[in-house]
C-alpha cells in the first residue's frame, strides 16, 4: 500500500477524521501560498461546525490572525538567528567554569561564532589596531 492509499483507508473509517485532515491541508496550503483569503476563508468557517480537536485550534488562529497575516507579508524576516546564536551563548556560559575574566569569556564566544556580525567586527576592529601599531613603528 502506498502512503496516499492508506490515508484515503484511514479517513474513510472516521467523517470527523476525515474533515479535520481537509481542514489541516487547506491551512497548509493557506499557509505555503500565503494567501490572507484562503487563510479568512478558513477562519470564516463556524468552529461548532468543526470536530472537537479543531475547535481550539481555530480560536487560537483566529486570536493571532494579524500576527499570521503580518508573517505573509514579512515571512523572509526570522530571528532564528538571533535565537541560535543565544543559545550557543548559553552553552558556553553554562560550560565556561574555567574563565577568569570577561575577556576571555567574550573571546571564546567569538571563536565558537566566527561568521557572526560581532565576530567579524571584532576582527576587522582587531586588524585595523594591529595595523595602526605596524604603521606607527
Amino acid at each position: 500500500m502506498t502512503d496516499v492509499e492508506v490515508i484515503q483507508r484511514l479517513l474513510a473509517f472516521n467523517d470527523d477524521l476525515k474533515q479535520a485532515y481537509r481542514y489541516y491541508q487547506d491551512l497548509i496550503l493557506a499557509i505555503n501560498h500565503r494567501s490572507k483569503d484562503e487563510l479568512n476563508h478558513l477562519l470564516a468557517i463556524k468552529w461548532t461546525q468543526l470536530p472537537q480537536s479543531l475547535q481550539k485550534v481555530q480560536r487560537t488562529l483566529r486570536r493571532h490572525h494579524k500576527e499570521i497575516i503580518t508573517s505573509f507579508k514579512y515571512g523572509d524576516y526570522t530571528n532564528g538567528p538571533v535565537e541560535g546564536t543565544n543559545n550557543k551563548i548559553k552553552v558556553i556560559k553554562r560550560t565556561a567554569y574555567g574563565f577568569r575574566n570577561f575577556f576571555n569569556f567574550r573571546a571564546r564566544i567569538l571563536l565558537a561564532l566566527p561568521n557572526s556580525y560581532f565576530a567579524i567586527n571584532w576582527k576587522n576592529k582587531r586588524t585595523a589596531h594591529v595595523q595602526s601599531q605596524t604603521r606607527a613603528v
